[in-house]
């Protein structure tokens, strides 16, 4: 994933390290796709907007599933797949959101082959991966 961290995502993973704050963090993460043309730094997971359609749900990303080591860690593949009518607005790219009691943005990227339109079958695949550097 060569996105970002958003402002409200650093402020999360501070409070979580320094002081063990775990109120945004929730079980599991959410792999959503988003249709907001931008994605700054200012972004926050109450403004992303999500397609609308047959089909589409956020993804669970279980905790015990990523792998890695170091300043990388990975997930398996996953998929999107349009339903009959397909989805309403055009797919700029994909977020890592927290399931805690506020919803923080963890990562976010602009898919720079984008936007997508998706119809009934069509696909979205990605491989959330996340370097700190």
């Amino acid at each position: 994933m060569a996105g970002i961290l958003p402002n409200e995502g650093e402020a999360m993973v501070a409070d979580l390290v320094m002081k063990n704050v775990t109120t945004d963090r929730g079980t599991n993460l959410d792999l959503i796709l988003f249709t907001n043309t931008t994605a700054p730094e200012t972004i926050t997971a109450a403004t992303l907007t999500q397609p609308t359609g047959t089909g589409y749900a956020a993804i669970t990303l279980t905790d015990a599933s990523w792998t890695g080591s170091a300043d990388a860690r990975s997930y398996a593949q996953q998929t999107f797949t349009g339903g009959a009518g397909g989805w309403t607005g055009s797919i700029y790219g994909y977020a890592i959101v927290s399931k805690g009691t506020t919803p923080r943005i963890i990562a976010i990227e602009v898919d720079a082959s984008g936007p997508y339109t998706i119809n009934e079958s069509d696909t979205y695949k990605i491989t959330p991966t996340i370097t700190l550097s």
